[in-house]
């Protein structure tokens, strides 16, 4: 099995372990099985009597693996003044391998940790791959040393960081209130605070990475009243009057959508809002207008023959597009509900039912994309710096981030068309990244934004698909041997089992791996089934699998 960089290990979920020790001679303290029979709670050590200065600054770093009573037991290793002033819900820091604690002399010291990602204060997640350095100030407090001034946040090794915290998905709209924009959050497992975590955080609004593409129904100055009220499935949430003042009364039905979808997750089926002291102004996500979510018909679509068609029961071939596609040879062919486009070695074709072939370009240097819509981007020979965006004939550029010597392997297009998911190459390793895509009052793409790395990949990557709204499937080339890598935007990564074969392409539904379709070199469609990769029965090899917006 190819490996992954060590920036994914640091979001890596595993799952079923008990009393692993973190890396080091340190000991992080015990495992206590009390409170949930799935759950593991971590407690950590009190300062021991006599403990010197780097001791002291060891055990207060320790000490994060026990969030309990507002973590207590590591407010114990401040002074008093220090204790009150200490915001651990700052953010984590999440390291490989123990920090190195120097002094400064006796009463300044540092701790260095490789960081291999960084959770903020909302719970959104940024890799890294660096060096941190964290400053105290000591101060011994009736004969015993103590801290009286530390960073705000925590550290966890990678391991405890996947046992304190679990994602969840924030719901953002996209500009025109119809789509939802998912972001993938990190929280922890704390039952009593978590919807009014996750509420808050939504209410902060969007990373800024994924901000220039959405819009959100909170308003920039509103805040919750209390904590969510849960009864069963149905979560009361009560807001202070700055958000009918800032977006006015009809804010709160998208709002309680957004935040319906968002507490998905924790078991909400209805959220309900109400605003302090104003009687009428509610709004409940069970009478909301629905928004579209991004789930597609998970049948794939393949080209058999002349036929593009679905596999699976009461699958219907499409009419006209199949012929359409036989006769000018397309080896791709990504369809929205506007129309597709496909790909015929370097020419790009605009294709609807109906209506004869459009050449969108001849110099076509990778598969293109479409939205819903029909706007098409797509990245011509001779341009490795730009994008261009194709609408019934009407072409404007957009330029890429600076990258390099990389050369751009494959994209691919969120279905909600706010995230533009890309892979490029550069010697033996694939980079990953997802940017936002701006647009104007049109709904034509204008600008792409900051890119939002996701973990490398070992091999030459070859095609992207999305396979859920969070999720990101890459292939890649190691050799002789296909392999296909999951990337969770924001969270986790996981290495699929090889398919065994030579791969030419992917195909993603929306609801992860169980959806994943690979097209063999020898035209075989093959689905994951458990961890083995199997091909389809009674079925002609095909030329190709549609990817569904």
């Amino acid at each position: 099995m190819k490996r992954i960089l060590a920036a994914a290990a640091a979001v890596l979920v595993l799952a079923g372990c008990v009393a692993i020790p973190d890396s080091g001679p340190v000991t992080e303290g015990h495992v206590d099985a009390g409170e949930q029979a799935d759950d593991l709670v971590f407690l950590a050590q009190e300062p021991q009597p006599g403990a010197t200065q780097e001791e002291i600054v060891r055990g207060f770093l320790s000490a994060a693996i026990s969030p309990g009573d507002d973590f207590a037991i590591a407010r114990e290793y401040l002074t008093g003044e220090a204790a009150e002033q200490w915001d651990p819900g700052a953010g984590v820091l999440v390291r490989s391998g123990q920090p190195e604690v120097s002094l400064g002399g006796e009463t300044t010291a540092t701790a260095v940790t490789t960081a291999v990602s960084e959770l903020d204060g909302s719970g959104a997640l940024q890799l890294l791959d660096a060096d941190r350095m964290l400053e105290f100030r000591l101060l011994q407090v009736a004969g015993e040393w103590r801290i009286s001034q530390a960073p705000d946040g925590i550290v966890l090794s990678s391991f405890h960081f996947a046992q304190l915290f679990r994602p969840h998905t924030l719901h953002w709209l996209t500009p025109d209130g119809t789509r939802t924009v998912p972001e993938v959050r990190w929280f922890e497992r704390t039952a009593t605070t978590l919807p009014g975590r996750m509420v808050d955080a939504l209410l902060a609004g969007p990373s800024s990475w994924i901000a220039p593409a959405v819009t959100t129904a909170g308003a920039p100055d509103a805040h919750t009243i209390g904590e969510p009220l849960v009864s069963g499935t149905i979560v009361t949430v009560t807001l202070d009057f700055a958000q009918v003042e800032q977006l006015g009364s009809g804010s709160l039905e998208p709002l309680s959508t957004q935040l319906a979808l968002s507490l998905r997750s924790i078991g909400a089926r209805e959220v309900r809002i109400q605003v302090e002291g104003l009687d009428g102004f509610t709004a409940s996500s069970a009478s909301a207008q629905p928004v579209d979510d991004g789930d597609v018909d998970q049948r794939p679509l393949v080209l058999d023959g002349t036929s593009l068609r679905s596999i699976g029961g009461g699958a219907a071939a499409i009419e006209d597009v199949g012929p359409a596609l036989s006769a000018i040879g397309a080896t791709s062919y990504t369809v929205g509900a506007a129309g597709g486009v496909a790909t015929t070695g370097s020419t790009a074709a605009w294709l609807e039912s109906g209506a004869a072939p459009v050449v969108i370009s001849t110099g076509s240097a990778i598969v293109p994309t479409v939205d819903d819509t029909g706007w098409v981007l797509l990245q011509e020979q001779g341009t490795p710096q730009a994008l261009v965006a194709w609408h019934d004939g009407e072409r404007s550029a957009l330029p890429l981030p600076p990258g390099g010597t990389a050369r751009l392997a494959a994209m691919e297009l969120s279905r909600d068309g706010a995230r533009l998911a890309v892979t490029t190459v550069e010697g033996s390793e694939s980079e990953v990244w997802v940017a936002a895509v701006m647009r104007d009052g049109s709904g034509r793409p204008v600008s792409l934004g900051e890119p939002y790395r996701l973990p490398r990949v070992d091999g030459a990557a070859t095609d992207i698909t999305w396979v859920s709204s969070t999720e990101v499937a890459v292939l890649a080339a190691n050799g002789d041997e296909s392999q296909i890598v999951m990337l969770a935007v924001g969270g986790a990564a996981e290495q699929l089992p090889a398919p065994g074969e030579a791969v030419r392409a992917i195909v993603g539904g929306s609801e992860g791996a169980s959806t994943l379709r690979a097209l063999g070199a020898d035209g075989s469609l093959l689905s994951l089934r458990g961890r083995v990769w199997t091909a389809a029965t009674g079925l002609a090899p095909i030329t190709l699998i549609a990817t569904q917006q």
